[in-house]
């Protein structure tokens, strides 16, 4: 027997949006209700990047409050390696998007991503290019990742000490070692001098230039460890 939930999937899967929408338009409340939350937990998180994407605007323009997160089903596709941006429905998606919606879909979105390339490559998609909204976001995570790319936002940012001051104070207040590694490094990249909490980690001079590199050299240091010199 064919149910609901199986000609949902099948027009999401060949793109048919007018005859998705016809079905929609059936359904009482508590079934579109049931359906969404398949839509969003068992066929977003199986489509290829570009039908991903389609599903994904179409989704949204019918019913936003209802498959915003959907965007979460990013998942799979970045730990594929298969997420890319260039299609045009992603383009029309970001082109849709206010900046409140925009900026709820990074806090959802980002943590999900894996490499330094995917979170730049959904910033520059949504067109969130300010320094400081991008280091706004990443500060949410609490991850290797985020940290690094904080650092290299930083090292090129306007009013760079200011900013780095300001991220060591909300970072130093999570009380972990990894944390405590990450003021270590900005306090002495930046010279800031107003952290005077006795940190563990001691970098040397010479060492920093390394930092920004690479991620895995300075995922290294934030482990605690001494920057390699590769």
């Amino acid at each position: 027997m064919i149910t609901p939930s199986d000609h949902i999937r099948k027009c999401i899967e060949q793109e048919q949006w007018d005859l998705l929408t016809t079905l929609f338009q059936r359904l009482s409340n508590a079934e579109f209700r049931r359906l969404e939350q398949t839509i969003r937990q068992n066929i977003l998180p199986t489509l290829p990047n570009n039908t991903f994407w389609a599903a994904l605007l179409h989704l949204i323009n019918y019913r936003e409050q209802a498959f915003i997160s959907g965007i979460m089903a990013i998942e799979h596709l970045a730990n594929d390696g298969a997420l890319r941006f260039d299609s045009p429905e992603a383009l029309q998606l970001a082109q849709r998007m206010n900046e409140t919606q925009v900026l709820k879909m990074m806090d959802m979105a980002v943590p999900l991503l894996r490499t330094e390339e995917q979170v730049n490559g959904l910033f520059h998609l949504f067109h969130v290019d300010d320094e400081r909204q991008q280091i706004r976001v990443l500060l949410r995570l609490h991850t290797p990742l985020a940290y690094f790319l904080i650092f290299k936002l930083l090292c090129h940012a306007t009013n760079s000490r200011e900013l780095a001051l300001q991220c060591c104070k909300a970072v130093q207040k999570r009380g972990d070692d990894l944390s405590y590694n990450m003021v270590s490094i900005l306090r002495e990249y930046f010279g800031l001098t107003e952290i005077r909490s006795q940190l563990s980690l001691h970098i040397e001079p010479y060492e920093l230039s390394y930092l920004d590199q690479s991620y895995e050299r300075f995922c290294y240091a934030l482990e605690g460890k001494k920057p390699k010199v590769f």
